[in-house]
């Protein structure tokens, strides 16, 4: 039995009270307003004041379990990213006290004007309606961060890291020798070939002077 009354079991028994009460105080305070009824006016407005009454209960029990996990009283401890939960939800937490104290004494006017001042008492009751409204919002964004110490479930996922294209390599291979082509400078003129095979096939000899004198007698056969 001694663990169920340590401070987390607490603080989680009671955590939810700003957010399910405050929201059910909201119906008695908007119909007394809109039938001007007292009875559900006043109804409400108490609702409110003690919803307000246990946020001293519910800091106190969390910074105690803050401290147990601290100690390491509490075992398992928390992980890194239940740590960095834990932080963000106390941050959050501080944020929305004063917001539902602000509420609870809103209320606490209103059921005091309700007395004498019956008219001033509904216009101070929206309010106190804007009040719960925005305490009811506060205490939602604090327990998400709160369900994050302990659930992975609630954690948002975490992106896996995109894969990098893949280069080509160069490869070591040579590249095979383009074909040569010829163009109209590497190619010779029709006159220089035609002149080069007619020397290869028939050279002329060049005259030689015969003993007479006459070199047309060396070159032209006897007749």
């Amino acid at each position: 039995m001694e663990t169920l009354f340590t401070p987390a079991h607490l603080h989680i028994a009671i955590n939810h009270v700003p957010i399910i009460g405050l929201a059910v105080s909201c119906l008695p305070v908007l119909i007394g307003i809109l039938f001007h009824s007292r009875g559900a006016l006043a109804s409400g407005l108490l609702a409110v004041i003690l919803c307000a009454g246990f946020m001293p209960a519910i800091m106190e029990t969390g910074e105690a379990a803050q401290e147990s996990f601290v100690d390491g009283s509490i075992d398992p401890g928390m992980d890194v990213a239940g740590k960095a939960a834990f932080r963000e939800h106390s941050h959050r937490a501080k944020a929305t006290a004063p917001v539902v104290y602000a509420a609870g004494i809103l209320a606490a006017v209103s059921l005091l004007a309700l007395i004498r001042f019956p008219r001033q008492a509904a216009w101070i009751g929206w309010a106190v309606l804007l009040g719960c409204a925005l305490s009811v919002g506060l205490s939602v964004w604090t327990a998400e961060a709160g369900g994050r110490i302990r659930h992975a479930e609630f954690r948002p996922a975490e992106k896996s890291p995109t894969k990098q294209p893949l280069q080509a390599t160069p490869t070591t291979g040579t590249l095979p020798p383009t074909p040569h082509t010829s163009t109209s400078s590497d190619s010779p003129s029709p006159t220089s070939s035609s002149s080069q095979s007619s020397e290869a096939i028939s050279p002329i000899p060049s005259p030689t002077a015969s003993p007479s004198g006459s070199p047309i007698s060396n070159v032209l056969p006897s007749l």
